[in-house]
């Protein structure tokens, strides 16, 4: 998708008001320009996004120093997530961020030919995806999948199934997530595997999207990447990072749909003049950019409280439920202000509310997440 610079305005407001925040410093600044321009240039498919993700460093953005990476911070990588979901490309960029994150804590539990894998996924040439949903805040491990001990050679079963994820690009491995007898269990199993099949799922209009279905799928002990407390206090850890990482992907996509939505009514006329100049439309399309700005100072926010280490279960899980209720609310009502072109299957707006409809669940429902906001 792209969307330009235009000064277009809903009251005479500058459109682009929902995409920058005014206390962002200039390098922070030229760097989410940087992300900007290479997807909206070279974001024509899937591949095109994955590829200008690669370009711009993305990759490098999350990982520490000490593995080659930039180690830019949770605030550089959430501004990533939101011009990615921004772009509107069904990659897998969360997925991919939560893998990274994951491995790169490992230290001497790290599996054999880890050095390898970040250089592919560097190059933009291995994409992990992450069936299913992602863990919540508290790092729980969503229900669908279960391991269980392959004999004593410390290698797994897996049996179950995940999704959806987005599968524009296909993912060089999965990130699995487990439940099991000795608690949680992450493993990555590279494809093609026996006993796990990747299938796409029907494509409404968001983009393309997958699941994963594991048949007895034997998993050896080199690919278990956690298990047990172990897997608990990492999955803890980059819980809280998946909400912030989510939360700035669907504050992008909503983005993506009120940019369409200003466009529409500036273009659109009734009654001899654009439906902008009508009070009704103007007043709607105001309180959702309203809602926007409110959701996108909460994740920036957050990302900076992560970064110091001051981000609470409760608030990340607060922050993920506002998140996806906001962007389920926006994307719809984007949808009614289009008519009845917004149910046109290849439309960007349709195509923004289906695909919140299942990132918005990633890491939880709302009303589970609210819960552990307030007990958080």
């Amino acid at each position: 998708m792209t969307q330009g610079t235009q000064q277009g305005a809903v009251g005479g407001v500058p459109a682009e008001r929902w995409r920058e925040r005014e206390e962002e410093d200039s390098l922070f600044r030229q760097l989410r320009l940087t992300v900007r321009q290479g997807l909206e240039r070279d974001a024509g498919t899937p591949a095109h996004a994955w590829e200008a993700l690669t370009q711009v460093g993305a990759w490098e953005f999350a990982l520490p120093i000490g593995m080659d990476g930039l180690d830019l911070g949770q605030a550089v990588a959430a501004m990533v997530c939101e011009e990615g979901g921004d772009a509107m490309q069904p990659v897998p960029l969360t997925d991919t961020l939560l893998a990274l994150d994951v491995l790169s804590g490992l230290g001497p539990l790290a599996p054999d030919g880890l050095d390898g894998l970040l250089d592919r996924v560097r190059e933009g040439t291995h994409p992990i995806a992450v069936p299913g949903r992602l863990p919540d805040p508290r790092g729980s491990v969503p229900p669908g999948i279960t391991w269980k001990p392959d004999g004593d050679g410390g290698g797994i079963v897996l049996d179950g199934s995940g999704g959806p994820f987005a599968a524009g690009v296909g993912p060089g491995s999965l990130l699995v997530l487990a439940s099991g007898p000795d608690g949680p269990c992450v493993a990555l199993v590279d494809l093609p595997a026996g006993g796990v099949e990747v299938r796409p799922l029907r494509d409404h209009g968001g983009g393309a999207v997958a699941g994963a279905v594991f048949d007895q799928a034997h998993v050896p002990a080199g690919s278990v990447v956690l298990r047990g407390i172990a897997a608990e206090r990492a999955l803890a850890r980059v819980g809280l990072r998946a909400a912030v990482h989510q939360a700035s992907l669907l504050a992008g996509i909503t983005a993506a749909a009120l940019t369409a939505v200003v466009s529409r009514i500036r273009s659109r006329r009734q009654f001899g003049q654009a439906l902008v100049k009508h009070q009704g439309p103007r007043l709607r399309v105001a309180g959702l950019l309203a809602r926007l700005d409110a959701v996108r100072w909460a994740v920036g926010d957050a990302a900076k409280d992560l970064d110091e280490n001051r981000l609470t279960c409760g608030e990340a899980a607060g922050l993920i439920a506002l998140t996806a209720e906001t962007a389920l609310d926006v994307t719809r009502d984007a949808v009614h202000l289009h008519g009845a072109s917004g149910l046109v299957r290849d439309g960007l707006v349709a195509g923004c509310y289906r695909r919140a409809a299942w990132e918005a669940l990633r890491c939880g429902r709302p009303a589970h997440l609210w819960d552990i906001a307030a007990h958080g």
